[in-house]
């Protein structure tokens, strides 16, 4: 089974992108081309990411929620509960300061989540006092602890301090399994600490976004992008590596076919046995908790 363990649905944007025209949007008065032009009216709707899911021969996919696409768990559980075989989704909290958070997120599990989703720039936008090791935050990781419900994170905008706050979580927390996205944010400086927390048994790692990691002047097969995953691989190994492309975004940089092909037909470091455990063994085992 081949599963793309990162990518976003959205219809329509609630969050800091304000829709434009043609795949643009504007936030906080810069214009960029956020989707392919194709995108138009600019949303994400679920039947367009299977159509493309089919077209590549990709079994299913994990749908991550972001502020800059805005409070998405009505589309992202309306999308599990039609397609159960082939859509996974994670929760979305906003600043996750309320006083009923914890609540919250247990009633999106309910109701067909597999776990919760922060992406902590921007969560730090709307909050700036977010704290890993906060009491507020405390009480979620509790709740997740208690349900045994997995947490992916985007630390790509953290600091030493925030990595060290959540190694304190994941230490205290034994049931708690955790998702670096975008290996820990490779290459921007500091990044191996972070993705190096996937040593500890129950963290992994995820790839989306590295075709994007060295700029425009790469191309496909972008090579600097696969000795960052050579890394990954001889530092924490195959089993902790998760594929995902951060669509749909990712599709101003390649084809979502040859997103997949960067790995499925290059990437000549790795073993058949690796590419299977890093397009869907490892995400099987973060979602389900199996060693």
């Amino acid at each position: 089974m081949i599963t793309d363990c990162h990518v976003h649905v959205a219809s329509p944007f609630t969050g800091f992108w304000r829709p434009l025209r043609y795949g643009k949007t504007e936030d906080q008065g810069e214009v960029r081309q956020a989707l392919p032009p194709s995108f138009e009216p600019v949303a994400s709707p679920p039947e367009i990411l299977l159509g493309y899911m089919d077209q590549a021969g990709v079994d299913r996919a994990v749908m991550v929620q972001h502020h800059l696409y805005g409070d998405q768990n009505g589309t992202v559980i309306d999308a599990v509960q039609r397609w159960p075989d082939r859509l996974v989704g994670f929760a979305y909290l906003g600043a996750m300061d309320q006083p009923d958070a914890a609540d919250t997120l247990e009633r999106l599990v309910e109701a067909g989540l597999a776990g919760l989703k922060i992406e902590l720039g921007m969560t730090r936008r709307l909050r700036a006092d977010f704290r890993f090791d906060g009491e507020r935050e405390w009480r979620i990781w509790e709740r997740l602890d208690a349900l045994r419900r997995p947490l992916i994170v985007d630390l790509n905008a953290g600091t030493p301090q925030d990595t060290a706050a959540l190694r304190q979580v994941i230490a205290e927390f034994a049931h708690l399994r955790l998702s670096i996205c975008h290996l820990g944010g490779a290459p921007r400086p500091g990044w191996e600490e972070v993705a190096l927390l996937a040593r500890d048994p129950r963290v992994y790692v995820d790839i989306a976004s590295l075709q994007s990691a060295y700029g425009p002047d790469q191309e496909y097969p972008f090579l600097q992008s696969q000795q960052l995953l050579r890394w990954a691989v001889d530092n924490l190994g195959a089993r902790k590596v998760m594929w995902g492309t951060d669509y749909p975004g990712a599709l101003n940089w390649a084809t979502y076919r040859q997103l997949l092909d960067v790995l499925r037909r290059h990437c000549e470091f790795l073993s058949s046995e690796q590419k299977q455990e890093i397009l869907g063994g490892a995400v099987e085992r973060f979602l389900c908790g199996e060693g």
